[in-house]
């Protein structure tokens, strides 16, 4: 029951950060940082908090801040405090399943943007919806 409500509660916050991303290029900072500090207070509440698995669910998100560090923001970091805050919820295995499936994706829409000559930013958090809702079905 609770691997139920923590999937449902985060493909509701990443539809609500996807719709914020395609429009303004941006993601809210105030919301991510809510996001994070709830599911670290659902855990502490359910009894399943712990310093260790918390350090690994919050990796996938850490690489991607790294990232975002190494290619003077590419990837922003909004979308790496965003898969951070993901991972909390969802656990780091589904979290790097769901960033993997998402960049696949977000890497078929740049060959169409390639193909179209469009050159602006692509969001990187519908992919991340996309890619959950494709590891519920599949994964």
């Amino acid at each position: 029951m609770n691997e139920i409500i923590s999937y449902c509660v985060s493909l509701l916050f990443l539809a609500r950060l996807s719709a914020g991303d395609v429009k303004e290029k941006a993601v809210p900072v105030f919301s991510v940082v809510f996001f994070a500090l709830s599911a670290i207070f659902y855990q502490i509440v359910t009894g399943q908090f712990s310093w260790n698995e918390a350090g690994w669910n919050i990796f996938p998100g850490c690489v991607l801040l790294l990232l975002a560090f190494l290619t003077k923001e590419n990837i922003g970091y909004g979308d790496g405090m965003t898969v951070l805050a993901f991972g909390l919820w969802t656990g780091g295995w589904f979290t790097l399943a769901v960033v993997c499936i998402g960049v696949m994706l977000s890497g078929i829409w740049a060959m169409v943007c390639i193909f179209r000559k469009k050159t602006e930013p692509i969001p990187f958090i519908p992919f991340l919806l996309l890619g959950m809702e494709v590891a519920l079905l599949y994964v």
